[in-house]
Parts: structure tokens; sequence; C-alpha cells
């Protein structure tokens, strides 16, 4: 996640000119932090830059280079801070401003970047921090090695990588900015935010947010300046190549569809298992957060426990019931927009991903994309789909037209969001750009617009094969289209897009292949849909899809990928998922070839236990640009979509559905090839009931029951709905709440439960010790349908015996 932003080679094409400079009138900047302020130096130059107020050290990888200020809990924070040139006329300061965050494992964007001088150019101030755990934020220097300077003041225990929690790393940003709105600075209404990667993650949610900031305890506050309590707002963020749900894209399960309102982790009905892990990815980010910063001791911080989390998953499964998984559940949804907080429609987003990302692919961004057209139809939200992101597969830079297309769009989305005085953004509200993934890398693809992501496939190419086949368990493919395990480097040469390799079938996987595409060809541009009758074994049974370009040489490419742990095991059932989306020209004489295999590695980390996997009846729908009839009627009018049971439509599909009984799929008739122009439905919203709220859940436990062992700690509680709740049970010592143990549980509708927690060790002599100590219950509920996130904090009476 270190990759730089795009936009820095047309920076300065893009740029508007600054205006004319006078002596400056801010002199530093965090005054409130005392001596810790930071100065600003008036750039004295002969280029653009002259003028420009820089505050903080020239850099955030070298001691000497580190301008920290303590954070919300003290921890020092290195920061940068740049202003236009003073104003030709009227008040220095209130300047829009655009924070610019960086990748896993970096460090502050400074001011003499070409990121940070084509928004200063612009006339907004620029911001940016080290986030926690990194370099100067309490991190490491590696180049120091063993030498490591002593840590600053104010590096405690929760000074630590967090994986972009809103909690700590974000709410850091929404501070330090709001010091800046204390000092006069920017304006507190008119604040953007953009990165890559990590800084994706950190701009989309900061957007999710909006005008809140998140606390430790997962409640919501308004988001305020420190000192003034001046209302503060992002206005509008433009994501690079992030994520929307960190546990998917680090373990994915397949659970999402693109035409989906809805694709919670664990599945609109919570039965959905625990993924599969990109081996190759989760190990090089591991090590390259493990160079540069510092994570929490293991079990010593439930909302960080990083090194736990990374070996549970390494074990290959099977993951029911485990403890530390359960916890990434838990934790994960405040690591990411779509498991955020969702109450207040969020800030204006212009999210930019890349086809070929194996690690941050397009659905990423689609999947907060469905949930804010269902849940807030009005709220202007945009995707940009090309070839853009992490290599391996990724372009490492896009071409020249590509990068000054998404640099243009973002001007123009900040410009009327955030600084208020430009046209409004073309097809605002869930516009969509495809530009196709072209060979060779950076020659610059076709450009494809769209009212919204359900228009933008006007057909379907579809191939249907009845015939029987098995997906063997220890598959190994032919080409491996995959880095190393960083664990056993190899010389191989690492692939991307166009990379090359023999169209020889791996021994033990499925195969279909379409027809040679006729003259003209045919451009897909949507996720590869897979239907097939699985017949599965175990519950830890995994399935890869690859889909390749054969060209008439006998040569093929990857063009997507995805990870499935398919449902009903120990039967045989019809199943849909899909393979990361793509936008790629399948040229003449071209097929398309669809390989299912058991196992990918090192891509994907093999599953323990994988058993073979039988399918047939399989169906592979590629949704195409082009209107039905097209490439020769191999173009025909999209099928009629699939919905497993407790999934809903997009906002932007066509409605009705029309049900079959269960637990056979939901079939919904597809549109006509004309766009959609109808105004967008209503939400569709929880079946709620009066229950679902804090107050009806705090009246819900009955008394705790506790074991004569102290093994056991038993209660009624009442869940409303379909969803996942885990509880933490405290026990209240010395004035400190001490945890006693924590349960996870899934619902598939609403019930009143009986709920066990076994109390840790240290819980039972907590419990043994204090006996008439108070009891505090604390339960976050998910909503299995929208994904809404409900806290509460009960206490828990004991009953007068033991049992």
């Amino acid at each position: 996640m270190r990759k730089t932003s795009i936009i820095g080679a047309v920076a300065a094409a893009l740029a508007l000119a600054p205006a004319a400079t006078a002596q400056a009138a801010v002199p530093s900047v965090f005054n409130d932090a005392g001596a810790a302020k930071i100065a600003c130096n008036v750039q004295k130059t002969a280029d653009a830059t002259n003028g420009q107020r820089w505050c903080g050290g020239p850099s955030g990888q070298v001691p000497a280079g580190v301008s920290r200020i303590p954070s919300w809990d003290g921890t020092p924070i290195d920061v940068s801070v740049a202003l236009p040139p003073v104003p030709a006329t009227g008040p220095d300061g209130n300047f829009p401003v655009v924070g610019l965050y960086h990748g896993y494992g970096s460090a502050k964007i400074l001011p003499s970047s070409g990121t940070a001088q084509r928004w200063l150019a612009q006339g907004y101030a620029v911001f940016s921090i080290t986030d926690r755990g990194f370099w100067g934020s309490c991190g490491k220097f590696p180049q120091l090695g063993a030498n490591q300077p002593a840590k600053p003041a104010g590096c405690g225990a929760s000074s630590v990588i967090h994986l972009m929690s809103n909690a700590y790393e974000v709410h850091d940003a929404q501070h330090l900015m709001g010091m800046l709105a204390d000092d006069g600075v920017i304006d507190p209404q008119r604040i953007g935010a953009t990165g890559g990667s990590y800084g994706g993650g950190m701009a989309a949610q900061l957007g999710a947010l909006k005008d809140r900031v998140q606390q430790p305890d997962g409640t919501l506050v308004p988001w305020t300046s420190p000192r003034n309590k001046t209302p503060m707002k992002i206005a509008a963020t433009a994501p690079q190549y992030g994520w929307s749900d960190l546990i998917q894209a680090l373990m994915p399960n397949g659970s999402g569809l693109d035409y989906a309102a809805y694709n919670p982790y664990s599945g609109p009905a919570g039965d959905r298992r625990f993924g599969i892990q990109k081996l190759v990815w989760n190990l090089q980010l591991y090590g390259g957060g493990d160079q540069t910063g510092y994570y929490a001791p293991p079990n010593s911080d439930p909302t960080a426990n990083i090194a736990v989390w990374l070996n549970t998953n390494l074990s290959g499964g099977p993951y029911d019931g485990e403890p530390f998984v359960d916890q990434q559940l838990e934790q994960f949804p405040s690591h990411g927009s779509y498991g955020t907080n969702d109450s207040v429609a969020p800030a204006p987003a212009l999210i930019s991903n890349g086809w070929n990302d194996d690690l941050f692919p397009v659905d990423e961004a689609l999947r907060y994309y469905n949930k804010v057209r269902a849940n807030h139809p009005t709220t202007p939200i945009k995707l940009i789909g090309l070839d853009l992101g992490h290599a391996n597969r990724s372009a490492a830079s896009p071409g020249v037209a590509d990068a000054t297309r998404v640099a243009t769009a973002e001007n123009e989305w900040f410009a009327h969001y955030v600084r208020g005085d430009g046209a409004t953004p073309s097809d605002a509200v869930g516009g969509v750009t495809a530009i196709t993934s072209v060979c060779p890398i950076g020659s610059g693809g076709t450009v494809f617009e769209a009212k919204n992501w359900a228009s933008l496939a006007k057909g379907e190419v579809r191939l249907a094969d009845a015939a029987a086949q098995t997906v063997a368990a220890d598959t190994t493919p032919v080409n491996r289209f995959s880095p190393a395990d960083p664990r056993k480097p190899d010389a191989q040469p690492v692939p991307d897009v166009c990379t090359s390799g023999n169209d020889t079938d791996t021994t033990g996987a499925a195969i279909y292949e379409t027809p040679a595409a006729p003259a003209g060809g045919y451009t897909i541009a949507g996720a590869p849909t897979i239907l097939a009758d699985l017949a599965v074994k175990n519950v830890n049974d995994a399935v890869v899809g690859r889909l390749y370009d054969v060209d008439p040489a006998g040569m093929q490419r990857l063009i997507a990928r995805g990870t499935y742990r398919p449902t009903n095991p120990g039967t045989t059932s019809r199943q849909v998922f899909q393979l990361h989306p793509q936008a790629w020209k399948v040229a003449e004489g071209h097929t398309v070839k669809l390989e299912l295999l058991g196992r990918d590695a090192p891509y994907a980390l093999p599953a323990s236990g994988q058993a073979p996997v039988g399918v047939s009846g399989l169906e592979l729908r590629l949704p195409t640009v082009d209107a039905p009839g097209a490439a020769g009627g191999q173009v025909k009018a999209p099928a009629a979509k699939v919905l497993p049971a407790g999934y809903a439509l997009a906002a932007d599909e066509p409605k009705p559905v029309v049900p079959t009984p269960a637990p056979a799929p939901v079939l919904v008739p597809d549109p006509a090839p004309a766009p959609v122009t109808a105004p967008a439905p209503a939400p569709k919203q929880d079946a709620l009931t009066p229950a679902l709220t804090v107050a009806g859940l705090q009246k819900a436990p009955g008394a705790a029951t506790i074991s004569k062992s102290l093994r056991t700690v038993k209660f009624r509680d009442l869940v409303p709905q379909a969803g996942r709740i885990s509880y933490t049970l405290t026990i209240r010592v010395r004035g400190k709440d001490r945890t006693v143990g924590t349960a996870v549980r899934r619902v598939t509708k609403a019930a009143r439960i009986t709920v066990t927690i076994k109390p840790t060790a240290a819980g039972r002599r907590l419990l043994k010790a204090n006996p008439r100590a108070k009891l505090t219950l604390r339960s976050t509920f998910v909503t299995a349908n929208e994904n809404r996130t409900l806290k509460a904090t009960r206490t828990l009476p004991r009953k007068s015996t033991r049992r």
C-alpha cells in the first residue's frame, strides 16, 4: 500500500496560476501546542512556489525532518502544512484545504511534492500527516537499524499501527485539522481528502464519517475543533485505489455481488464464512509495516492485534469459532468506509480503483457505492475504473491520457464541492467512467461513460456447460501470475496484466472456453458472474476463479480472478459468485477461458483440508458495453440477475424482484438495453422493530447466571433481526473496567437468545475475588441487511445463586 499518487506527472498542466504574493500573515500553525507549534517559512523562489508558506520539517523519513504535534490522546504526530501565497486582497487564512494521505509504511507528503503543488496552485492549503505507528509518529527509521532514537513523550501503548481505524488514525487527522481551524488557517467546512492505497482508505473513511468523530469505545460524537468547538466537516473526497471493507480485501470470501445493494462480509443473513487469505499481499504488507513502524504486542490491544490476526489467518482454517477470527469480525467494520455508520449521508466521493489491482480491486469501490446509492440516493458519488493501483498486475503508472482524465475529474470535483466555485461535475450522482485495460501498458484505454454502474453493461456474452467436472484439491496453476511468496523468493519476473503465458490447461482444474470473437470483437465491462451447481464437502473448501484472454497463437493473459468460500457444505446446491470487475477488449479471433481451481498459491493461501469440489451446470456471464446482437450475435440481452436468499438488488437495478421458493435463488428480470432514466427508488431499509433502539437493547438482558465453577456466564438477550452481535463482559475493580470474557452470536431472524460467555482464567479470578462487583455488558450489533452498527453498554445484574 505504498504506491505514490498518479497525478504528479500532470499536476503542472492542470494547476491554476497562483495569486500575487505579499508579506506572510501566518507565522506559525498549531499555536495551541505551545512550544511544539510549527513555524511557517515563506518560499522566495523564481518558480511557482514563490510566496507559498511551508510549515513543518523537510522530511518525514529522517529524525531531523520531523515536526510533531500531540494528537487527541497525546500521541505525537508528524505533520506537514503548506499555504498558498498571501491573497492579493482580503484577509489571509480561512483557506479551503485538501488533506493528502500516504500509503502503508510511508510518511507525510511534503509541500515540495508534485502532489502538494497541484493543490496549492489551485488556491488550497494542503495538510498531511505521518500515520500513527510509522516513522516520526512513534514509528521506526529503518535506515538507523538498531540505533533507533528514543521515542518522544506521548508514545504510549495506543501509539501503534491500527490499520486505519476510525478511532485512531482517522481521529488523528480530524483532531489536527481542528487545530488548524482554531488557528483560523483553514475553513472548517471546506475540507477535501485524497490519497492512494492506505491514504485512499483514510480519505474514504473521513468522507464516510463526514462531520462525526468515532471514539475508542465506538461511540460517535460531532466533529468540532478542540478549542473553539467550531463544527467541522469533510466537503468531498477523492480516494484512489483504496478499500471499503478491509477484511474482504485481505481475506476475501466472495460474498459480494456487484448488482446487490448491500454486501456485508458475512452476507445479509450473517451465514458467510471467513475467507481465503491473499497470501502474498498479507505477508508483504505486514513485513512493510514492520520495517517502518510498530505493531502492538500480541494480545495487548484487541483493536490492534495485528500480529495475532496474521498468524491466525495463516493457519488456513477452518476458522469457525476461532476467537481471533471473531475479534477481526468485530473490529474491522471500523476500518473501512463500508462498515462506518451511515446514519448521515457521507461526503461527496469520486472514487478511482484499478481493474488489475489484486489488493484493492474495483469491487472495493462498488461495495461502498451500492450502499450509498441505496441508503442516500441523492448523495454525489462517482466511480472511475482504469488500469491503476498496486503492483504486480496493475500498471506501474497509467498512461498520460488516463492519468490526466482522473486528475481533471478530481480537480473539478473539489472545485465544486470543496472550493465552492466550480460547475457541478457531470453525472455526479452515480456516474461511472470505465477506461479499458490495454497492452502495452500506458498506451491509453478506451473510455466509456454511464449514468450508473447498472447501465454500464448493455449486453452479455454467455457460456453454458452442463457437463460435470471436478476441481481437484491440489491444483497448481501452469502460470502463476503472482509474485513469489516472500518467504520463498525466486527469480521469476513479476507479472502484470500484459504478461502472457502458454495456454496450457491446469491439471485438476475445471476448464470452460467461449467461441472465438468475430470481427470487431467485444468489450467486457463489469464483474464476470459464475453460476454453477457445486458439490461441496467441507466447511473450509475454496474455489478460485481465473479468467483469461487467449489469443490465436495460444498465449493467454489473466484478465480477472477471484476467490470464493462456497456455501452449503455437505450438499450440492446452485451457487453464484463473481470475479473482480474488468474492462477489456476481446479482439477478433480471441477466446475467453475460465479456470476453476482448488488453490492458487501463492496469490491465495491454500485452504487446510481442501477437498475436491464438483462443478456442473456452469454458466459464465461476461457483461459487455456492446448492445445485444453485437459481435455476430455473441452478445445477448443480459440474463436475469440471480440473488441468493437475503440479498437485495442495487438501487439502480430495475425492479421488481420476482421471488422463487426458498432455498432456490431469487430471479430478477433484467433491463432493456436502454439506459435507466427513472428516478432512483427509495432505499431498502432494514425491517426494524421497536427493539432496535439503544433504549430497547439496554432493557433486554436478563440477570446473569454464573456457574459454580465460574466457567460460564449466561443471560438472555433480544436480537431484533438478522445480524451479528458481539459481547464484551467487564467487571469494575478499583475504579477500572477489566475484561471477563467475550462472545459472538450470529442470528438469521429476530429472536430471544441465550448467550454464554466463557470467562478467561483471569476473568474467573476477578469474579471469584469480587463477588459483589458491578458487571458491565458492552454489545455491538451489526444488522445483516444494511450493515448498520448499534452499540449499547448495559449493567448486567447477577442472580442471587450460582449454578
